[in-house]
C-alpha cells in the first residue's frame, strides 16, 4: 500500500516573511529594550544620549556614537563598560564592544 503524496499549496511571500519575523520576535522578547536599558545604565544618561547600541554580532556589541569626541570618551571607559554589560547581559555572552560613528536619531 502506498501513500498518496500530499502537495502543499504555494505560500505567499508576505506570509513567509511574517512567519520569520514572528519567530525572530518571539525568540527574544524585549531583547532590544533590555540591551538599550543596560547600555543607558552602563554609559550614563549623558553618554547614552550621544550613543546607542545597534547590534551584537559574534559576541561583539556595536555602539553607534554621534561624534569622535564621544567615541574617544567612551573608548577610555571601555573596560569598565564591558565588565558592567557582561554582568547585565549574561545571556548575550558579550566579549567586546565596538564603537563607530553613526546617526543615532
Amino acid at each position: 500500500m502506498t501513500r498518496k503524496k500530499q502537495t502543499k499549496r504555494p505560500e505567499y511571500i508576505k506570509d513567509i516573511v511574517d512567519k520569520v519575523i514572528n519567530r525572530l520576535e518571539n525568540k527574544g522578547p524585549g531583547k532590544k529594550e533590555k540591551i538599550l536599558i543596560a547600555w543607558q545604565k552602563t554609559a550614563g544618561l549623558k553618554a547614552a544620549s550621544h550613543s546607542r547600541p545597534v547590534g551584537i554580532k559574534r559576541k561583539v556589541l556595536t555602539i553607534e556614537v554621534d561624534s569622535s569626541t564621544w567615541i574617544y570618551s567612551l573608548s577610555m571607559k571601555k573596560r569598565e563598560a564591558l565588565t558592567s554589560l557582561q554582568k547585565e547581559l549574561k545571556e548575550e555572552g558579550i566579549k567586546d564592544i565596538r564603537f563607530r560613528m553613526g546617526d543615532i536619531t
